[in-house]
């Protein structure tokens, strides 16, 4: 095979969560751009359908599905109309994401509960009902938004996201090994600081942005394609021998 075939997503249907903007956005741009057909995924409905267009005015092939992941009977029944939809689901980016921060002797149980339920329990909703597709086809690729505060703390007080994002490395690692006789990969992105609405507060505070780059060896934030290049390779042949594994794209941040 060719060694460009193997970056290749034509054919496939991948699940984007969160492909309301973001992140999500830039990747769904990516894997759609190599040929995958996309299923935005995210509860903002206004937001996703703008991005739905855009991608659409691009050329692209996405379609974009209303859904809270926290609830069970959504997520199976997006899951299930996706499947029936396409003929499969191929692909899922688990990205959908929130954070709160507050110092811990003032952060609320709700808030715990709220960045608990989107980061781990709706990962862990989307990647089971895409399990129940993929096993029965013995093929597949499941890639976890994780984060560079997967793996490493900073001095910002969001404990319930660090917990999660790491809690993430575990749930990519576990379901790595459970799924890989059926031949289905499972790993995880860590991205570190790029532009999105949940940085955006970081970015336009020049202390704070002082301060990150000055931690971040490459001196700069992350570009899209960086992302995009990323999740493509996890999502592609070209990773096939590669599951249960963390790939930073942080610009060096994760070194120290």
């Amino acid at each position: 095979m060719n060694a460009l075939d193997l970056f290749q997503l034509k054919g496939k249907v991948a699940v984007v969560t969160g492909g309301a903007g973001g992140l999500g956005r830039f990747m769904s741009e990516g894997l759609a751009e190599a040929g995958a057909s996309v299923a935005l995924v995210d509860v903002r409905e206004e937001a996703l359908r703008n991005v739905e267009k855009e991608l659409k005015e691009e050329g692209l092939r996405v379609t974009s599905h209303v859904c809270d992941i926290t609830n069970e009977d959504q997520v199976a029944r997006t899951m299930g109309e996706i499947a029936k939809k396409f003929g499969s689901i191929d692909v899922v980016v688990n990205n959908a994401g929130i954070t709160r921060a507050s110092p811990v002797t003032s952060f609320s149980l709700d808030d715990w509960n709220k960045v608990i339920a989107v980061n781990l329990t709706g990962m862990f909703l989307c990647s089971r009902e895409a399990c129940k597709h993929m096993i029965k086809r013995r093929e597949g690729k499941i890639v976890n938004i994780s984060s560079v505060y997967g793996i490493m703390a900073d001095v910002s007080p969001e404990l319930a996201y660090y917990t999660t994002k790491a809690g993430v490395v575990g749930f990519t690692r576990g379901l790595a090994l459970e799924m890989a006789p059926h031949n289905i990969n499972v790993n995880a992105i860590a991205p570190g600081f790029f532009p999105s609405e949940m940085t955006r507060p970081f970015i336009e505070d020049l202390d704070a942005l002082s301060y990150t780059l000055a931690r971040i060896p490459m001196r700069r934030i992350g570009y899209p394609y960086e992302l995009k290049g990323a999740v493509i390779f996890l999502s592609s042949k070209a990773s096939d021998g590669i599951t249960g594994q963390v790939i930073p794209v942080d610009s060096g941040w994760s070194i120290w």
